[in-house]
C-alpha cells in the first residue's frame, strides 16, 4: 500500500498504548491520526479524513465519555466507516453501551496490535464494499453458561 492509497485511521485513546498502536499501524503502511482527548477529536473531525476509527471507552483527558464520543462519531461519519472499540471495560454492560452508541466491533485490552490491525484491514475492505464491520459479541443463553457442557451433552443423549 503506498502513501496515496494508505488506509486512514483515527485513533482516539488517552493512554500509553495509543503511541504503540499508532507506530505499529504506521509501520504497516497506514496513515494514523492519534488523538488523546476525545473533545479535540470531535472538534477536528471535519478536517480529518478517516476510513476507520479506533477508540477506548474511558479517557484520562476530555469531558466526554466513550459512549458519547461514539455517538458523535456515528452521527458525523459516513455509513461505511467502522468504529472499533479497544477497551479494558469488559462487562457485558460496557459492551452493550458501546454497541448502543454505534460501535461496530469491541476488542478487549490488552489487544495485540496485530489483532487490531487485522480488524482495521477488515474494516477497510468492508468500507470499499459500502459496509461496516458486524458486531462481534453474542450473548450466551443463561442456562448454557451455567451448566457444564458435558452434562448438557449427556442429558441430550438420554
Amino acid at each position: 500500500m503506498n502513501a496515496a492509497t494508505a488506509a486512514r485511521v483515527l485513533l482516539v485513546n488517552s493512554f500509553d498504548d495509543r503511541e504503540m498502536y499508532a507506530e505499529y499501524f504506521r509501520d504497516a503502511g497506514l496513515t494514523v491520526r492519534a488523538i488523546a482527548d476525545p473533545d479535540i477529536a470531535i472538534a477536528l473531525l471535519p478536517t480529518i479524513a478517516c476510513d476507520v476509527v479506533i477508540t477506548d471507552m474511558v479517557f484520562a483527558r476530555g469531558r466526554i465519555s466513550g459512549a458519547s464520543l461514539i455517538r458523535e462519531l456515528r452521527a458525523r461519519l459516513d455509513r461505511s466507516t467502522s468504529i472499533i472499540v479497544v477497551s479494558g471495560r469488559v462487562r457485558l454492560e460496557d459492551r452493550d453501551e458501546a454497541r448502543r452508541a454505534g460501535a461496530d466491533l469491541f476488542l478487549i485490552k490488552p489487544a495485540l496490535p496485530s489483532a487490531v490491525l487485522f480488524e482495521v484491514r477488515r474494516a477497510v475492505a468492508r468500507r470499499k464494499e459500502g459496509h461496516r464491520l458486524e458486531w462481534n459479541w453474542r450473548d450466551l443463553p443463561p442456562a448454557a453458561s451455567a451448566e457444564p457442557r458435558h452434562r448438557r451433552q449427556r442429558r441430550r443423549a438420554s
